[in-house]
């Protein structure tokens, strides 16, 4: 399988559950693809800090500066059109084939393909429905 999963509300609200389930997922052999809006330079050091496994990494900020979309750096972060930036994830998850992806955020849903299975990750207390995951 291929797994997406988000930095922000998913991996560092629940930095333990997903630490145990990306070690398993690897050790089964599937893709583990972090998909974040952050700059993958500040997105690797949660990842790292709470030993999350993956294979793939896809960073919004980046790909975008990378293909020259406009953008604006202000001091809470890059800007730019929303819709482009909402539909960035759901484009990289359809281009690699993801079938399943971990997000907090609802509005990113609609991007993906109806063969990924979004999971929305609620704020907490979500714990023993990420556990039932590790069967994946």
């Amino acid at each position: 399988m291929k797994i997406g999963l988000d930095i922000h509300g998913c991996i560092d609200a629940y930095p333990t559950i997903f630490k145990e389930l990306t070690e398993k997922w690897l050790h089964k052999g599937h893709q583990i693809h972090i998909i974040t809006g952050q700059p993958w330079g500040q997105a690797i050091q949660t990842v790292y800090e709470n030993q999350i496994s993956f294979t793939h990494y896809f960073s919004i900020v980046n790909h975008h500066l990378d293909i020259g979309t406009p953008m604006t750096k202000k001091d809470n972060g890059w800007w730019m059109d929303k819709k482009i930036w909402l539909k960035s994830k759901g484009d990289y998850a359809n281009y690699n084939l993801i079938d399943i992806h971990f997000d907090d955020q609802v509005e990113y849903a609609r991007y993906f393909d109806v063969s990924c299975e979004v999971v929305i990750v609620p704020p907490k207390d979500f714990e023993e429905k990420l556990l039932s995951y590790l069967e994946l």
